[in-house]
């Protein structure tokens, strides 16, 4: 049903002069920026006061040059095209008076199947300056440019700079940095870091050609993705997938920075070849190794992302420009539609729907967290056997610090021949983790998780299927999952959080001192207190905390009066106490077993 709103006015107070002429520097400043950030880097590389190979300086500006002057040309065409004001919106159109009739009935008949998040929310789209900005084109690109640079120099760091990861931009930046603020956005803002991505964004730029300017034709095949491939489980197993990889070449060891740079250059082609061949988004939505887990993590976080205020209204919208895009909008690139969204899983916080909208029917809200894991009323199978999987992945993290998993995957590689392809492969390679034990203990979660939801059908004498009670149970899971994770990245970020200042001054090892903290001398495990564990600790409890409250709600919105509801919730609750004892208990084993910090994990 409709969800009261203030009007909105028809001219924005930001429509005046000054703002026209901020809408054309913002762009222009971008420009300029990375200009700087180019001419600042080789001035360094020129300029070095130590010798550096040819061969360094060829791949630093074979990569360097390309690709800021397709940028800069880019961002010269879309200030051009865009130089008269086409961003201005005008302001929303009347409301639609088949709204009210047609639109409530089909709202009213479909209100219970596209059950939503309820209860008080502010939409940050009643403040006038996030509706404008929200209506810039530019908007986005400014919130990837940051992240684009420092991730295209982690590509040249990796390939030039020095061999130790703990000097080099490339590992420090990646495994240090990124994945702890990753965890971070997750649960925080949700899909934030698909807004500011670098990986698609390049995908992008080359696909539309274009960095923020609406164009009318697309390069691309875009081919649809294929119906029956359309599941969250292909970006999960790329997921494992990835993990697995890192673990056994040692990438985030850390290992050698080259293959950091590898495998960040490796993400960039493979999402290339999608926005090539497919039409908008398809990798982010179906090819992304991170997409099921900060879909997933971003149910925790408080903002529902972009979504229909008014469903009555899209009922009688015959445009659809949220979703087929039109002069100001290329529409969702994750084909998602707002006037049916139920959750946030899927919702890239790009604001395409949001500039397309006529009505200005669409708003960005924020509310109590926890509420996109229990409210929405369609819960998803592959999802749930996404959050057991990824559980699993989880506390095989834990269980490769171990010295018995350690003796174990060694034995068990020597028996199965896998030392030997290992060798064949690369022989420094040890073959561990065996990828026999690896998905043994991932795929040990799935089958507890069904085991459980088919003890809880026995409770309810078959009156609730084993199927259902997994889907909607597992979504209780994520929370712990969320929370667990992020206090399993949390110690690398703090134990080596000095080694960042060196970095940024020098980030290929060259000798550089951009901002004068290249020689700051600090330990590498000045962070490294007995407390990082203890706060391991509180944040397993947290999640745990967290996932009983979820599965409280599901057991009163979902299963409600039916039979054995309250046994099965019970049920529940315990195996989330469960996984919350092994999560406390390994954290605080590896913790004790480490020599140089007794109570600090050995990361």
């Amino acid at each position: 049903m409709a969800t009261p709103q203030r009007e909105i006015p028809a001219t924005s107070p930001y429509s005046r002069p000054f703002y026209k002429w901020l809408d054309r520097l913002a762009p222009i400043g971008l420009a300029l920026f990375m200009m700087a950030v180019f001419v600042d880097y080789s001035w360094w590389m020129l300029k070095s006061p130590t010798h550096i190979a040819t061969w360094r300086s060829l791949i630093f500006f074979a990569i360097w040059i390309p690709t800021t002057l397709f940028y800069v040309i880019m961002a010269i065409k879309d200030i051009a095209q865009n130089w008269n004001g086409r961003w201005e919106f005008a302001g929303p159109k009347a409301r639609n008076p088949l709204a009210d009739t047609v639109g409530a009935q089909k709202a009213e008949m479909q209100r219970d199947f596209f059950r939503s998040v309820t209860g008080k929310r502010y939409d940050l789209t009643q403040n006038a300056f996030f509706r404008w900005l929200f209506h810039r084109r530019w908007y986005q690109f400014a919130a990837q440019l940051p992240n684009v640079i420092i991730f295209n120099i982690v590509i040249i760091a990796g390939l030039v700079g020095v061999v130790n990861p703990n000097r080099n931009f490339a590992t420090v930046i990646t495994w240090y940095v990124w994945f702890g603020v990753l965890f971070v956005l997750m649960i925080g803002v949700g899909r934030a870091w698909c807004l500011i991505c670098p990986f698609s964004a390049q995908a992008e730029w080359v696909q539309r050609l274009g960095l923020f300017g609406k164009g009318k034709k697309l390069f691309t095949r875009g081919l649809k993705w294929p119906q029956k491939y359309s599941t969250l489980l292909i970006s999960v197993f790329f997921f494992l997938g990835l993990t697995w990889a890192e673990e056994f070449y040692n990438i985030a060891g850390p290992g050698k920075p080259a293959f950091t740079s590898m495998l960040v250059a490796g993400i960039i082609i493979w999402d290339l070849f999608y926005a090539l061949t497919f039409e908008r988004r398809s990798f982010c939505h179906y090819g992304c190794p991170l997409n099921g887990v900060i879909g997933v993590v971003s149910a925790v976080a408080p903002f529902e992302g972009f979504r229909a205020k008014d469903r009555t209204l899209c009922k009688t919208c015959t445009t659809k420009e949220c979703m087929k895009g039109s002069n100001r909008s290329y529409g969702c690139g994750w084909y998602e539609y707002p006037g049916s969204m139920s959750s946030n899983f899927y919702c890239g916080l790009t604001g395409e729907c949001f500039k397309g909208c006529p009505y200005e029917n669409i708003g960005l809200s924020v509310h109590a967290p926890l509420k996109e894991a229990y409210q929405p009323k369609k819960k998803r199978f592959d999802l749930a056997v996404g959050v057991t999987l990824m559980m699993g992945a989880l506390f095989f993290e834990i269980v490769n610090a171990t010295p018995q998993y350690a003796a174990f995957d060694n034995w068990l590689s020597h028996v199965t021949g896998w030392v030997a392809i290992a060798k064949a492969l690369d022989g420094q390679l040890s073959g561990y983790p065996n990828p026999l034990d690896y998905m043994g203990i991932i795929l040990l979660f799935p089958l507890f998780g069904w085991i459980i939801a088919n003890v809880g059908s026995w409770i309810s004498r078959g009156q609730i299927k084993a199927r259902e009670l997994f889907t909607r149970y597992s979504y209780g899971w994520i929370p712990l999952f969320g929370l667990g994770i992020l206090a399993r990245q949390l110690p690398k970020v703090l134990t080596n959080g000095p080694t960042i200042a060196q970095v940024i001054s020098d980030p290929f090892g060259f000798g550089w001192n951009m901002f004068g903290t290249a020689d700051m001398n600090m330990h590498a495990r000045s962070f490294a207190y007995h407390w990082i564990l203890f706060v391991q600790l509180s944040l397993v409890i947290i999640g745990a905390v967290a996932s009983i409250v979820v599965n409280q709600k599901i057991s009163q919105l979902d299963f409600r009066g039916r039979p054995g509801a309250r046994a099965i919730n019970v049920l529940m609750n315990g195996t989330i106490v469960f996984l919350m004892a092994l999560l406390l208990g390994g954290y605080y084993y590896i913790a004790l077993i480490n020599p140089g910090h007794p109570l600090a994990p050995p990361f």
